[in-house]
């Protein structure tokens, strides 16, 4: 079997470069020394050299070209030392005057890339590539190694290009024209300008039979050229079109609305054009007979940050990989099943048996542990709610060989099944969880966990607290598409509905990286949802899903844009969704939920205080009658404790959120939910609940900004902690790696790196070192001087820290000019207990009063 280069069960170290820069260890992302911009750029310059030597002269004259050739050297030695020691002696050599990666050591995917297409495998060098060479990656200062970058993205992406091609023709040569398809749509997704490319899809698409997907990829790219490059497309394209409306199909079959394809990437503008848009125009245009585009769409309008420049294929890039992903999950769900003579009712995927476990290492030495493990995700998995889980004692028959695997099924009457398997290497243990639908017979998910042997419960609460969320979320998506099924008689609608919520979902994945140009693209993928299900409603009108969606849809667009004008027509638009939802099906949990929730957002954007809006009291009845109608609703229940606070009600508020937490089965809100979990402790001065929500959410979104910055919180707030500069630096440095103060700015949250830093200046204060502290707060203040909503939000903060310095009428000026501009707050501050000093001060009483 091959060994993955990537597993840290063989390397310590690998270098990821394609989509972005990553050095990652085996515990994720390497944030050390090694990982500074410049000693990352060193290591991509010898990592694209395969272990070929890299004469010092050429890095200096690429990442230090204006210094003297004395400090240049210096500045490199330095950083090869930092290298050496932070990965490995062996993995930095020295010849001479020259330098080398030494790829057993520190394998990169730049080289697997390579590696895999000399070995003739282009399938393998498609999956290794994950995005553009060096993607976002800058060096200050460093113009030659941004020209480098550049030649070597596009070499790369060349290479690339030239494998995904190659697949493409080796399908259409074996006659399977429909797998073509899905590799000359990869393409297209990346160059959608290309004539060429766009011929070909359309031609595969022809060839498989799907005439009206190849009408809609020669729309699409009629449409990009127009509105893109405004120049017409190539002639051969039009020509094409107008053959393919003139002949008969290639099938007797009604060509279907087409879907994510297995392996297919699709297009950021694969959707039929809304009107005015410039495929509409003569040429190539919507398929003949396709349902007409609702008005009432989401506006073209600026997303926050994002520059007005033609369209390109970064989002594809970006998109690229969890497109393919969700491409196979969601083709696996909607395909169709050949009928059987006897067809048997398909099984719910809710009820799961977890099977004992294989063990592949010698002796079966490890089986104790598969077996430990399997207990415990067993137990785990039953404390979902939503899902009956099979006790183990009911799978021993098969396990034992007394019953075959069909008969287990049978029996059991079990829609998903957990796989689990266990291998050791020396101190180490390598962990192989899969999820197969029963229905299907295939394979939904896989998750492989490598770990120390030393630890065991460590080990059972890695495994399986990963393993239970990953299923957790696959099953949740998988009972989301069947429940769609059960809801309209119409495939054209259900097809649209799911194309729509995958690429919802796929602009949910770009928007996380939250720069201005995955905004831009996040954006983009939400219009083409919001005009596929505009076809879907007008396909079966009376379906309440499709303007449910929409307005799900309006509100994700929404949160992409600047407070102002943008962000409310775009909550009113959703509203107007919701609303004939409503018309539809007055009591639709769904669509109750879906009112009351842009309501409030229309009152949060509002000029207005927010608990004196009457919008407020409507949107609290609309959640509420969503709980009523359906208590499971965890979603609701968040946004209801949101609303709560607002309005002072913080008991209920905390109540609402641990039900949340207790009815969200399948996590699709867990990480918002456990914030608020915490931040209700902390207002109600409950520490040790509010570390354990921190921590909770620790363990299941590492990675995420709110629990980094939820341990500075307590390290400020918790009377109990010891005040630790040391560690709250640390922290700011951590939450700065995860959410850095530009994608902080582009996420709409730009004070968040501030508040880090006036968290610091508390903790500061607390362990006395008080000049140090008011530095910090000057630092600050400097750097909110040109923005007038941060500057508002660090009086508040800076009020914390003066009254922790003793500085108690300095904090009382700062509370009262905060109040005097946000009033609403005034609940807030009247109860936080970072001023419960001030409580029996008339001042402070009086400024608090309503």
């Amino acid at each position: 079997m091959a060994i993955n280069p990537f597993s840290p069960l063989y390397n310590v170290f690998a270098l990821k470069l394609l989509g972005g820069a990553v050095l990652e260890g085996r515990d994720g992302p390497v944030t050390g020394r090694a990982a500074h911009k410049r000693r990352l750029a060193i290591l991509a310059v010898l990592a694209v050299a395969r272990g070929r030597p890299v004469g010092r002269e050429r890095i200096i004259g690429l990442l230090w070209p204006e210094h003297p050739t004395d400090s240049a050297r210096h500045l490199l030695s330095e950083s090869l030392y930092v290298l050496r020691k932070e990965l490995g002696e062996g993995a930095v050599v020295g010849v001479g005057d020259d330098v080398a990666l030494d790829p057993a050591v520190v394998p990169s995917d730049v080289g697997e890339l390579e590696a895999t297409l000399e070995a003739g495998d282009p399938e393998g060098a498609a999956r290794v590539y994950a995005g553009p060479f060096l993607d976002g990656f800058y060096v200050a200062d460093a113009p030659e190694f941004e020209r480098w970058a550049e030649g070597e993205r596009e070499r790369l992406a060349r290479i690339w290009a030239r494998a995904v091609e190659s697949l493409a023709e080796a399908r259409e040569a074996a006659g399977c024209p429909l797998q073509a398809a899905d590799w000359w749509r990869t393409l297209a997704a990346r160059d959608p300008h290309s004539s060429r490319i766009a011929l070909r899809l359309m031609r595969a698409l022809d060839a498989a039979g799907e005439r009206a997907a190849a009408l809609r990829a020669g729309s699409t790219h009629a449409a990009l050229m127009r509105e893109d490059l405004e120049v017409e497309p190539d002639p051969e394209v039009l020509a094409y079109a107008e053959r393919l409306r003139a002949e008969p199909p290639r099938s007797a079959r009604a060509a279907p609305v087409p879907l994510p394809e297995p392996g297919a990437v699709t297009a950021p503008d694969e959707v039929q054009p809304e009107p005015g848009d410039a495929a509409g125009a003569p040429g190539v245009g919507p398929a003949e007979g396709a349902p007409p585009v609702r008005t009432g769409h989401l506006p073209r309008v600026p997303v926050r940050g994002a520059r007005q420049e033609p369209r390109w294929n970064r989002a594809a890039y970006h998109g690229g990989l969890v497109g393919m992903i969700l491409g196979l999950l969601l083709a696996a769900l909607t395909s169709p099943r050949p009928p059987a003579a006897n067809p048997s009712p398909e099984r719910d995927p809710r009820r799961i048996a977890v099977l004992y476990p294989d063990d592949y290492t010698p002796g079966r030495a490890l089986q104790y542990l598969g077996n430990g493990l399997v207990e415990r995700v067993t137990h785990d998995l039953s404390q979902v709610d939503g899902l009956e889980i099979t006790p183990l004692n009911a799978v021993k028959a098969y396990r034992d060989g007394k019953m075959s695997y069909d008969s287990l099924i049978s029996s059991l009457d079990v829609g998903s099944v957990v796989e689990v398997s266990v291998q050791g290497a020396g101190e180490r243990v390598r962990v192989t969880v899969k999820l197969a639908d029963t229905n299907t017979r295939k394979y939904l998910d896989s998750q492989t966990i490598d770990h120390e042997l030393g630890d065991l419960l460590s080990l059972q609460d890695s495994v399986s607290g990963t393993v239970v969320q990953a299923l957790r979320r696959v099953l949740g998506r998988e009972i989301r598409v069947r429940e769609r099924r059960a809801g309209t008689q119409s495939d054209e609608a259900l097809a649209l509905v799911l194309h729509g919520e995958k690429e919802r979902d796929d602009a949910a994945v770009i928007a996380r990286r939250k720069h201005p140009l995955d905004a831009a693209a996040a954006a983009r993928r939400l219009r083409i949802a919001d005009s596929l299900l505009a076809r879907a409603e007008a396909a079966d009108p009376e379906w309440p899903d499709p303007p449910i969606l929409r307005g799900r849809v309006a509100l994700s667009l929404a949160m992409l844009l600047d407070e102002g004008p943008a962000r409310t027509q775009a909550l009113a638009i959703g509203l107007g969704h919701a609303k004939r939802a409503l018309d539809k099906e007055p009591d639709n949990p769904a669509a109750l939920e879906v009112h009351g929730t842009l309501l409030w957002q229309l009152v949060a954007t509002a000029a207005t205080t927010p608990a004196k809006d009457p919008r407020l009291a409507a949107a609290e009845r609309d959640l509420r009658r969503a709980i009523d109608l359906e208590p499971s609703r965890a979603t609701a229940m968040a946004t209801l404790s949101q609303l709560l606070r607002i309005r002072g009600g913080f008991a209920e508020a905390d109540l609402f959120a641990q039900k949340a937490v207790e009815a969200d089965a399948f996590l699709e809100d867990a990480h918002v939910i456990l914030n608020q979990l915490h931040f209700s402790s902390i207002t109600m001065a409950n520490y040790a609940a509010a570390t354990e929500w921190c921590e909770r959410g620790r363990r299941q979104f590492p990675e995420h900004r709110y629990f980094v910055d939820c341990r500075l919180r307590l390290l400020v707030e918790d009377p109990s902690v010891r005040p630790d500069p040391n560690l709250a630096w640390r922290l700011v440095a951590e939450g700065n790696r995860v959410d850095p103060p530009e994608t902080a700015r582009a996420a709409g949250h730009a004070y968040q790196p501030i508040y880090r830093q006036m968290a610091a200046a508390a903790v500061l204060a607390r362990a006395g070192q008080k000049d140090s502290a008011r530095a910090v707060v000057a630092r600050a203040r400097q750097a909110t001087d040109v923005d007038g909503e941060m500057r508002v939000d660090v009086m508040y903060d800076e009020a914390n820290v003066r009254l922790l310095l003793g500085e108690k009428e300095s904090a009382l000026r700062l509370l009262e000019g905060y109040l005097a501009l946000r009033p609403d707050q005034k609940p807030f501050i009247a109860r936080d207990p970072l001023f419960s000093g001030l409580a029996q001060e008339p001042r402070f009483r009086r400024i608090v009063s309503p």
